[in-house]
């Protein structure tokens, strides 16, 4: 644990620094060196990127930096549960050194990372940035330099809370997916509504001796299904057992083809193994609001309709209650009542 947490770059001297500012790299594509199979993470990245920033601009927001490195770093698509409560047992040890974090990783995992730890670090006094880049720090026409300043810049101007920065704009960590693989312009909000304040279990704040130990024992067992119109029915009820938690991703405002025996069986499983199972919509905006016929069969299995809840929003929510009923701080019926939070 403590070979991954932290190791300490010497931090930047700024004259006259009235804050600190914690950077943390975790690796992605915004520090990725060329490797033998292609683009990995290059460690020592602080090295790479001071020589970048432009000293007197530093000065100027009148504040100390800070870095530190995961070890190992990690290609976001490797990033889980157990790295989310690593990095937020983390920021919880360190929250009273520090005026504000930034958090660097890829892109593929960045939405979900943002909105885990928005669900982990309730009441977190300082504000949190995530950022990322679509190309690597040292490559030609890279925007990893402008989504770092941009990340600095805000980082003393923000109210405590979690956002992504990424092409000039701040966005909600609990609203904000990834749309392109390409484009600098990568995450966008999903909704435009203003959030609202957190709804959260009050025996919800873990310790970060409490974090560390879920990182080492807890992978609890998701499934993420999109209700697709070639879903063979018997097949489909059948591979529906030891599923911790269920989120359905339903057609348009959450209707689903007729799928009797599985309806049947998410019904069962919701009533004698209270599974957690939400529905969610495969479009990218509006959410569920199921007022056509053809999803009450649906709606009769028990679950729990999550409106315009993003599907990152709704697994990373998820893990995180399945992880207080794991700790015995919340029970099986709260994780359900807990799950919804638009």
């Amino acid at each position: 644990m403590s070979k991954t947490f932290p190791i300490y770059v010497k931090p930047l001297p700024v004259s006259a620094a009235k804050n600190k500012v914690r950077v943390i790299y975790a690796g992605g594509t915004i520090g990725m060196l060329p490797g033998k199979n292609g683009l990995e993470p290059g460690s020592n990245f602080v090295s790479r990127l001071l020589p970048l920033l432009d000293q007197f601009w530093l000065k100027k927001l009148n504040f100390e930096l800070s870095f530190c490195e995961l070890d190992p770093l990690l290609d976001s698509s490797a990033m889980n549960a157990g790295h989310w409560f690593k990095l937020a047992a983390q920021l919880l040890n360190e929250q009273n050194k520090y005026k504000a974090f930034i958090l660097l990783q890829g892109t593929d995992t960045l939405a979900w990372t943002a909105a885990a730890l928005d669900c982990l670090l309730v009441g977190f006094p300082s504000p949190l940035i995530l950022t990322a880049s679509q190309r690597p720090l040292n490559s030609s026409n890279s925007d990893a330099l402008a989504n770092i300043t941009f990340a600095l810049e805000q980082a003393l101007q923000l109210k405590a809370g979690c956002y992504i920065a990424f092409a000039g704009e701040l966005l909600p960590a609990k609203k904000t997916r990834k749309l392109d693989s390409e484009s600098f312009k990568a995450f966008a909000a999903t909704d435009k509504a203003p959030v609202k304040n957190h709804f959260w279990p009050p025996s919800g704040q873990l310790s970060a001796s409490e974090l560390y130990l879920l990182a080492d024992n807890f992978r609890p067992k998701l499934l993420r299904l999109p209700l697709i119109p070639s879903l063979n029915d018997a097949w489909l009820a059948r591979q529906l057992e030891g599923l911790d938690g269920l989120i359905l991703e339903g057609l348009g405002s959450g209707n689903a083809p007729p799928l009797p025996l599985t309806f049947k069986r998410l019904t069962e499983l919701r009533q004698t193994q209270c599974l957690p199972i939400g529905l969610i919509s495969q479009c990218w905006q509006g959410g569920v609001n199921q007022q056509y016929a053809a999803s009450a069969a649906l709606q009769q299995t028990g679950l729990l309709a999550l409106g315009k809840m993003t599907p990152e929003y709704a697994e990373a929510r998820l893990v995180c209650l399945l992880a207080l009923k794991r700790l015995n701080k919340i029970t099986a019926t709260e994780v359900y009542s807990y799950w919804f939070d638009n």
